[in-house]
C-alpha cells in the first residue's frame, strides 16, 4: 500500500461530503474558467496535437440543478510548426446532481485557425461530465466535435475549473 493512500482517501471523503453542501447553495449568476491538458484529432492539418485546453462559461442557474450559459471550450495546440486554436463556442447546459457529479452539453460554432490565416468554421457539439470536488472547484472531462467546411475535428480535454455561483 502506498504512503499516499491514506491522505488521498481522506481528501476524497472530505470532497464528497462538501460537494453535497455546495450543491444546496446554488442560485443566480455563474461564471467559470478552467485549464488543463487537451488533444485534437482530425483534418485540417491537426493530427494528434497536444496542448492547453481552456473552458469558459458565463450564464445563470435555473433552479438548484440546471445551469444555462455561454460555453467556450478551446484547445491551443502546437502542431508541427504552427500554433493552432480549435474549439466550440455556443449555448451550453449542465445538469448538476446532488452527489457533486454533473453532465453537460453544448451546441454552437466550431472553429479552427492557425496563425498563418488558415481558418475554418462550421457546426459544433460538445459533451462531457464533471465532479465538484470542493466549493467552487470542478474537475471536467469532455470533448467537442466540429464539422469545418468539408473537414472535421475532435477535441478532448480534462480541465480543472473554478466556478462562481
Amino acid at each position: 500500500m502506498s504512503r499516499f493512500s491514506l491522505p488521498f482517501g481522506l481528501a476524497l471523503c472530505l470532497s464528497v461530503s462538501t460537494a453535497s453542501d455546495v450543491v444546496a447553495q446554488r442560485s443566480g449568476f455563474i461564471i467559470g474558467f478552467g485549464v488543463g491538458p487537451g488533444v485534437a484529432v482530425g483534418d485540417p492539418t491537426v493530427d494528434n496535437a497536444v496542448g492547453l485546453a481552456t473552458d469558459f462559461k458565463i450564464g445563470a442557474m435555473l433552479g438548484e440543478s440546471i445551469q444555462l450559459y455561454y460555453s467556450g471550450k478551446w484547445n491551443l495546440l502546437l502542431d508541427a510548426e504552427d500554433l493552432v486554436a480549435t474549439g466550440v463556442g455556443g449555448l451550453g447546459v449542465t445538469y448538476q446532481m446532488a452527489s457533486g457529479f454533473n453532465i453537460n452539453g453544448s451546441v454552437g460554432l466550431a472553429t479552427y485557425t492557425d496563425f498563418d490565416n488558415d481558418r475554418h468554421s462550421g457546426f459544433g457539439l460538445g459533451a462531457g461530465f464533471g465532479y465538484e470536488f470542493a466549493d467552487l472547484w470542478v474537475l471536467n472531462l469532455g470533448g467537442t466535435w466540429g464539422i469545418l467546411d468539408d473537414d472535421h475535428i475532435i477535441n478532448i480535454a480534462a480541465t480543472i475549473s473554478i466556478l462562481s455561483h
